[in-house]
């Protein structure tokens, strides 16, 4: 049987100090069922022991909350079990104050030996130097405290029957150089001065820790799903370097995207993870910034946005909310989650279970920055698209782009280059040309690495072939471009015109840049050698810290020359986004378009108006014939406009507002 994970989930965070009285005093079962029913849940994680160490049960192993009078854990999994929701208990990892508090030996520790935090600490400044300021110690998995965490998983598996269990803060890039790790590395002969070997020991000690929780749990609940939460986070590429999240059940992908990043995370890492095989959900949050925030709110056009996105790019959806240490829930919180998650109910099946599907490859590199600034332009220009790395056969795509960082293995670009050969169409951006830690060139662009750049910015020129709408004249880039010499007979798309110097203390003019030198720099900008198109300059990384629409456009005019079939084209607004899915157990296509602007205000990433657009025209280009278009929620029949001559069709949407969704049935 597999895991019950749920598709409406909460996360119902519940970490408290000792300072607080009364813990758990309100909690009535009744309340806290109506609570779940109005919100329309599925599933939710229940606390066993918070960042605070303390217990919301009757432990021998750990603490219970010394202001906690009775079985609080064991009350909620009772109530959930009674209406049918299926409980997971949360157990934190990573942060765990009183025990690091008594236990120094069980801290992380840097190479000087000091406490690693999440932050930075005054204790001379605290009231009480035995209890830590705002910030939290890391704990590390080679000492006592794994023994600690092992036992009192055994005590919670003992005690109660869960649907899983979701392990919090794993942090592999965080290196530990306690005592008992630098004792094991010596004794595996590990330099501890090369923290790439430090950084593969720790990930070894983590995953071992993980395993031994995992074989605990499914000695007594074979059939519960587990999660180690930080093992999926998108901004450290450790995590995919050694496969952090492979003791995982299910991937759960956290996101705030009102101050963690914004809104593309979720469609590059659902990707990403559905790809490699695994169930997956989607985590945000009922705040309006981030975890811990008592009164807090998100607009709910906001939750329902959110959780429609989730649909749309295949994901359980799972908001997270704060108990109040009485144990009363707030019924407004779950009135808001249960307006999106009403909605979630009209469309989940059209999306949970579904795999992404394009002729477009992504080349996932596993650096943040080249890959989110990257997926943001694909993004914000409609062009839908697969991640790659997993793909056996190339040749099913008619494009595949590498972001602006060396990331390719030799296998890979042996893959690549005869993918281009058999006339598929490489896209390089950058120093994607190069093979992984090194200025080796690995793929055939038809021209010589002749060094870094002189400049420190530069400028480009494009020919009328890529031109399109943009701009005739020299426009600026951030990064400049790293020198290639090309071979005779390569065609160059665009010329880079470098500044008349770089800009320092001693040589400078105006307030921002050097101007542009009138003649053309010997190295080039974009060069084209067959099916493969060289872009000298790492867009992706520009477009993410600088968001120049000229560097988007520029791609999306490069695309657009190669890409002649996609499977699915809109047209939207750039804050628009497309997701097509595959169901083929359904025998259909799901294409999910989805509009909401986000705004920026103060640090946060605010949706609020869910504007409706008009007669949007969808068109299609599939494998199979479609033989009926349903959109979805409305459930109504859509023309299917195109004859049996072409092979592209479309359908007309006549209004959406936030999220829609056109089924594609073929038979």
């Amino acid at each position: 049987m597999p895991p019950r994970i749920g598709k409406r989930q909460v996360h119902l965070d519940f970490h408290n100090s000792e300072l607080l009285k009364g813990i758990g005093s309100n909690f009535d079962a009744e309340q806290f069922k109506d609570a779940l029913k109005c919100g329309r849940l599925d599933s939710i994680n229940l606390f066993a022991k918070c960042h605070h160490s303390w217990s919301y049960y009757p432990t021998k192993v750990g603490a219970q909350h010394p202001n906690l009078e009775f079985d609080l854990l064991g009350a909620q999994l009772k109530a959930c079990k009674e209406i049918d929701i299926a409980a997971h208990i949360y157990y934190t990892f990573g942060w765990s104050a009183n025990d690091a508090e008594a236990h120094p030996e069980w801290c992380v520790r840097d190479r000087e030996g000091e406490i690693v935090t999440n932050g930075g600490y005054d204790l001379a400044a605290s009231k009480d130097a035995s209890r830590p300021g705002f910030t939290w110690k890391f704990l590390c998995a080679n000492t006592g405290y794994h023994d600690h965490i092992r036992m009192q998983v055994e005590e919670l598996c003992q005690r109660y029957t869960p649907d899983g269990f979701w392990f919090d803060i794993y942090q592999v890039y965080r290196l530990c150089y306690c005592e008992q790790c630098r004792a094991e590395m010596t004794a595996a002969q590990i330099d501890i001065n090369d923290e790439a070997a430090v950084e593969a020991f720790n990930a070894t000690i983590i995953k071992r820790h993980c395993k031994a929780l995992r074989n605990v749990i499914e000695r007594y609940h074979p059939n519960a799903s587990v999660f180690f939460n930080g093992t999926t986070a998108i901004d450290h590429g450790s995590n995919f370097r050694h496969s952090m999240f492979e003791n995982n059940a299910v991937q759960d992908l956290e996101d705030l995207p009102t101050v963690w990043g914004g809104y593309d995370k979720l469609p590059l890492q659902s990707k990403y993870f559905l790809q490699a095989g695994y169930a997956i959900s989607a985590m945000s949050g009922k705040f309006h910034t981030a975890w811990g925030e008592f009164g807090g709110f998100k607009h709910p056009n906001a939750l329902r946005y959110e959780a429609a996105s989730m649909i749309a790019y295949g994901a359980n959806c799972n908001f997270g909310d704060q108990l109040h240490p009485s144990g009363k829930m707030d019924l407004s919180t779950y009135k808001n989650i249960g307006e999106a998650f009403e909605y979630v109910e009209s469309i989940e099946s059209y999306g949970v279970g579904g795999q992404p599907t394009s002729r477009l490859g992504f080349w996932r590199s596993f650096d943040a920055e080249h890959d989110e600034g990257l997926a943001k332009i694909l993004l914000e220009t409609h062009n839908d698209f697969e991640v790659a790395n997993f793909t056996s056969d190339l040749s099913r795509y008619a494009v595949v782009i590498i972001p602006g960082v060396p990331c390719l293995e030799d296998s890979d670009a042996e893959r690549l280059n005869q993918f281009a050969k058999e006339g598929g169409h490489l896209i390089v951006l950058g120093s994607g040309v190069f093979k992984k830690g090194s200025n080796e060139i690995a793929l055939d662009i038809g021209a010589e690495y002749q060094g870094d750049a002189q400049y420190d910015i530069d400028y480009m020129v494009v020919t009328k072939a890529i031109q399109g709408e943009l701009i005739e004249s020299p426009f600026l880039n951030y990064r400049p471009a790293k020198r290639f010499k090309p071979e005779p007979g390569v065609d160059c798309l665009a010329s880079i015109h470098e500044p008349y110097f770089s800009r320092t203390y001693g040589a400078y003019c105006s307030h921002q840049n050097t101007p542009n030198r009138l003649e053309a720099a010997s190295h080039p900008a974009i060069l084209r050698k067959g099916t493969l198109i060289f872009i000298a300059h790492e867009l992706d990384w520009m477009y993410l810290k600088h968001g120049a629409r000229l560097h988007r456009d520029l791609l999306s005019n490069i695309l657009k020359m190669v890409y002649e079939r996609p499977m699915v084209r809109v047209e939207l607004p750039s804050a628009g986004r497309l997701s097509l899915l595959h169901q083929p157990e359904n025998k259909r296509y799901i294409a999910h378009l989805l509009y909401a602007p986000p705004i920026q205000r103060g640090e946060c990433e605010v949706i609020e108006d869910l504007p409706p657009l008009h007669d949007v025209a969808l068109n299609f280009d599939l494998p199979e014939p479609i033989q009926e278009a349903l959109l979805i929620p409305d459930n109504e029949i859509l023309p299917i406009i195109g004859g049996d001559s072409s092979n592209e069709k479309s359908v007309h949407i006549p209004k959406f507002s936030c999220h829609c969704a056109i089924v594609l049935n073929y038979a």
